[in-house]
């Protein structure tokens, strides 16, 4: 919202009328302060609410003031067992906004009712612009994971698995890690354990630049994760001109188009992944279907703008359903 042209004046935005943008960090108190102070100056105002954990002090300011609120779900935060406040807060909530069909299962299965959550498919700056299609005789044998290594569900071990299945068919084969966290000294010891160190690599977090050329580098995208509420790194990986392997468990496979886009295996399942990586590697003309209608999804669905659009739409007509 705040890069629509019409919330913006010469001046800047009508922060008069809109409000403002802050960060806070840790700092609960200050945070806490001036969503009161907002809440007296804004009367008429819907609000939105874009974390489950700040729902309670939402539904509690717009109790105050008699205002509607609404809160966006991502999906993971449902997991752990939420507070009964948290439950309170969501299930009265006027409206939510869940980030895909799974994360709306989620939600529903928590008590929230089902006629007052919109899926919101998420989107994601197009880090390709200048996109040119590549010809397999660029590409190299390597697969990329992009994601944090804290959580265990995204699929690491089904990858380490799934190399050492294919570590003799497909000699060439790389399997590249992108991302850091808690658990990442102990999943790069797995691949020692494994004896997969001359086909594995672990690089951490990296630079916007360094990224970026791990996508150009990146035969496959695969992250058979199964609790992805959307997977924005589906979408960046798309945007390059990517094929993706997903799970068939969440919302991977809204994102991917199974047989079109990429493929989305039983989750938790080593064979099934190491074959679909092994049908991509060896069929050049299925990569460049893939990675043609990959790039043509995602500017047609994932990009900043289509997501701008379907935010605005989706919190004008909750609006104009208030009367």
């Amino acid at each position: 919202l705040w890069d629509d042209p019409k919330m913006a004046t010469a001046d800047g935005l009508l922060a008069q009328e809109r409000g403002h943008v802050n960060f806070y960090s840790n700092q609960h108190r200050p945070f806490a302060r001036d969503l009161l102070r907002q809440a007296l100056r804004h009367p008429r105002d819907i609000w939105l609410c874009t974390h489950f954990n700040h729902a309670p002090l939402c539904y509690l300011v717009c109790c105050l003031s008699r205002r509607r609120f609404g809160v966006m779900l991502h999906a993971a935060e449902l997991d752990d067992v939420p507070t009964w406040l948290k439950l309170f807060s969501v299930r009265r909530a006027n409206q939510v906004f869940a980030v895909s069909e799974f994360t709306k299962k989620k939600a529903v299965r928590l008590g929230v009712n089902p006629e007052r959550v919109t899926v919101l498919y998420n989107g994601v700056d197009d880090p390709c612009p200048d996109y040119v299609p590549r010809t397999t005789r660029d590409e190299k044998q390597t697969v990329l994971f992009v994601g944090r290594m804290d959580e265990r569900y995204k699929g690491q071990m089904e990858l380490l698995d799934a190399m050492q299945l294919l570590r003799r068919r497909l000699p060439d084969l790389r399997l590249v890690f992108v991302g850091g966290g808690r658990t990442f000294v102990e999943w790069r010891h797995e691949k020692h354990v494994r004896n997969l160190t001359d086909i594995v690599e672990f690089r951490g977090r990296t630079s916007d630049e360094e990224l970026a050329q791990a996508y150009a580098e990146a035969m496959i995208f695969a992250m058979p994760s199964h609790n992805e509420g959307f997977g924005l790194v589906y979408a960046e990986a798309m945007a390059h001109g990517v094929p993706c392997i997903g799970s068939d468990r969440d919302a991977a496979s809204e994102v991917i188009v199974h047989g079109e886009t990429g493929f989305c295996v039983p989750a938790g399942n080593a064979t099934a992944l190491a074959d679909a990586i092994m049908t991509m590697v060896k069929s050049p003309a299925l990569r460049e279907q893939f990675a043609r209608a990959s790039r043509e999804r995602f500017i047609a669905n994932f990009t900043a703008q289509r997501y701008q659009e379907r935010l605005i739409s989706a919190v004008t007509g909750w609006r104009d359903s208030l009367g």
